[in-house]
């Protein structure tokens, strides 16, 4: 399944952290958001380790997944995503 997955975080350094961890998943479209293709199983795993960085009663993060019939209807304007160093 693929996520969608984005953030609000206020401390430089938790987003810094956050932002390690996602990319270890995924790849970042935009500065807060990163999309992720893994099993529900792992998001679980990956949203605990977020939990751990950020202050829950002022930051969020929304997870949005992409359904199959979603991915038809996405569309990109501006720049591309980069991906492995280069922009698509």
């Amino acid at each position: 399944m693929r996520y969608l997955v984005t953030y609000d975080i206020s401390n430089n350094k938790a987003r810094d952290r956050v932002a390690r961890i996602l990319s270890k998943y995924g790849v970042r479209v935009q500065l807060s958001c990163f999309e992720i293709e893994c099993k529900e199983n792992i998001l679980v795993e990956i949203l605990e380790q977020i939990k751990g960085k950020i202050e829950v009663s002022i930051d969020s993060i929304y997870v949005f997944p992409i359904t199959k019939n979603a991915e038809c209807s996405i569309c990109e304007l501006g720049i591309g995503r980069e991906v492995d160093g280069k922009i698509l």
